[in-house]
């Protein structure tokens, strides 16, 4: 068979959300990627010939739109491999910017996926002078049309002139925002000291657990989810634990792993004991875990039997930050860790190390933050917690 061709309207707003949500209804005048053996586009999902009504095609994502013409003679291995560069975070952060674009594009009659600089330019203009967005969600915007559009023109779309000028203009016009403070690690460590816990409970162990790990450590909710209780991954004993990740946190890489999980035993508050939690947790979702046949630490407490996802384990800690009268979010744990170090005069090597950051301009720019006075004091459990090699 002849390999065939879909075509899709290039200046349609609706046919970029439903590019962006992972399915193309619509046949026009722009060809897409096709390939003859596997009869597929980027998704790789088996399709028919041509037809005048089309009848769709599944796209995996965005990410390779307005890439279409650099990959005519990728195979669907390369473009699969291509793909997963791509975050399914990314993906979702780029969607919102890219909607917008291909509405603006629409309206002015530019070509959503081959722009000029001046084109690009007029388009950052209007987000802060009428959509008035921040100038770092303009920047953003700036890298998903630059990414995104034509491949071959990408790093000089980014660097045009006028673009830069336009972002400059921006940045003058904003001041800088004074940088909000973050709550106190002391009030949620009072809170977890003095009330009884239900250790048979396996929703509040579970939650429990979760939150120590991140008091002790600063580390990301996602990186809870990489935990696994067999043997490759975890030397358990009764004054400390350790846990090895598995691959999948931010900053892993071919070259980089985050480093490991040393908790060490609190002999004088159980309740602040990361030892006795990991232990518990362990024993008190065995069933889970055997019927959902995996060995991750954390597991899903409704429902069927299957590991805690980043979303349901930020739900835990939401509402224990709820119930301990604490407003914020559960993503704040790692700058409140952290800020809290540093207000103690940890060593900076110390913090980052603690808290897997790659670089320290990274924490110093968007983590670190003035504490606030905590409602009540509480023992210190920065000790507890040992990045190891």
């Amino acid at each position: 068979p002849q390999p065939g061709l879909r075509n899709f309207p290039c200046g349609s707003s609706s046919v970029g959300q439903s590019f962006l949500e992972g399915r193309l209804e619509n046949a026009s005048n722009r060809g897409s990627v096709y390939h003859q053996k596997s009869q597929s586009l980027l998704s790789g999902h088996v399709v028919g010939p041509s037809t005048s009504q089309g009848s769709g095609y599944n796209f995996r994502s965005m990410e390779m739109w307005g890439w279409d013409q650099n990959l005519l003679n990728w195979n669907f291995d390369q473009i699969n491999l291509l793909q997963s560069s791509w975050r399914p975070s990314t993906r979702k952060t780029y969607k919102v910017a890219w909607s917008r674009w291909l509405k603006w594009a629409e309206k002015h009659g530019i070509n959503p996926t081959n722009p000029d600089g001046s084109a690009l330019a007029r388009f950052l203009a209007d987000l802060f002078l009428i959509d008035k967005l921040s100038y770092n969600t303009i920047l953003l915007h700036k890298s998903v049309i630059a990414t995104l559009c034509n491949a071959n023109s990408s790093g000089i779309l980014g660097s045009h002139t006028l673009v830069k000028h336009v972002l400059k203009s921006i940045a003058l016009k904003q001041p800088v925002a004074s940088r909000p403070s973050t709550w106190n690690i002391d009030d949620l460590l009072s809170y977890l000291t003095n009330r009884k816990i239900d250790s048979n409970n396996t929703f509040i162990t579970s939650r429990h657990t979760a939150a120590l790990l991140l008091l002790c450590s600063g580390r990301r909710i996602h990186d809870l989810t990489l935990f696994r209780v067999d043997s490759d991954h975890l030397i358990i004993s009764n004054d400390y634990v350790i846990l090895w990740p598995v691959f999948g946190s931010k900053t892993d890489s071919a070259t980089y792993r985050q480093s490991g999980w040393k908790l060490l035993k609190n002999s004088e508050n159980v309740n602040l004991d990361p030892v006795y939690w990991i232990h518990r947790t362990i024993d008190i979702l065995k069933d889970r875990r055997k019927s959902a046949t995996c060995n991750n630490l954390f597991m899903n407490i409704r429902g069927q039997a299957k590991p805690a996802s980043r979303a349901v384990i930020a739900g835990w800690i939401r509402s224990l930050l709820l119930e301990a009268n604490i407003i914020a979010t559960p993503g704040s744990f790692r700058s409140a860790v952290a800020s809290k170090n540093w207000s103690q005069d940890l060593p900076i090597d110390n913090i980052l190390a603690r808290g897997n950051w790659r670089a320290e301009g990274t924490f110093r720019k968007f983590y670190k933050r003035q504490v606030r006075p905590a409602v009540a004091k509480s023992d210190s459990i920065v000790n507890l917690f040992d990045p190891i090699n």
